[in-house]
């Protein structure tokens, strides 16, 4: 959608600069900075492809069922930048959304992430204080968003094109511990449950 209103940006520009952000913050961003106007339906657009491309390649993250069945019992819930319907659909192809009774998302609070408010959202439809719940987020800005928040933040690596500089970036955003591999989330998690 960048490149068909003429913004050429490579992968992990896009990657780097706009992961963990809404899409109208992203558009916004790129029409303030290249004098460009997006089309009014650009994010219904960026939905349909995008749930199109999740029921032809989505994945689940590696060793995540398995991380999720050894994790001490806890309530499980989203709270993400997407819309609810993406969440719903990316948990459902993923066969994960048996795990998470709770989707909460920018939709449902006045500020997207990097402000808390989705995070503090999430812990009260939950019936948790922020501050008693543990985070796990793959974006410097969810990373911020959740420490804002108060919640104990773990930041997740695996799916970065550079794992170990990403590890860097999450831990100066809040995250009080970094990981790669789904499968050490269990141990990480007993520290904070």
């Amino acid at each position: 959608i960048l490149a068909e209103n003429g913004i050429r940006m490579s992968e992990h520009d896009a990657h780097a600069r706009f992961v963990g952000k809404t899409f109208a913050a992203m558009i916004a961003e790129m029409e303030r900075e290249h004098g460009v106007r997006y089309p009014a339906d650009a994010s219904a657009q960026k939905d349909r492809r995008l749930l199109e491309l999740y029921e032809r390649e989505l994945k689940p993250v590696a060793g995540i069922s398995e991380a999720l069945a050894a994790l001490p019992r806890a309530v499980h819930s989203v709270a993400s930048n997407s819309p609810e319907e993406r969440v719903a659909t990316a948990l459902r192809v993923a066969g994960l959304e048996a795990w998470f009774g709770r989707i909460t998302t920018f939709e449902h609070v006045a500020n997207g992430k990097p402000a808390p408010d989705v995070f503090i959202e999430s812990a009260r439809r939950a019936g948790f204080r922020p501050e008693d719940c543990m985070v796990v987020e793959d974006s410097v800005t969810g990373v911020t968003a959740a420490a804002r928040a108060g919640c104990a933040v773990l930041g997740f690596t695996g799916t970065h094109p550079d794992p170990q500089a990403h590890a860097a970036r999450l831990a100066a955003a809040g995250a009080q511990k970094t990981f790669t591999d789904m499968r050490e989330l269990p141990a990480l998690a007993k520290t904070f449950l």
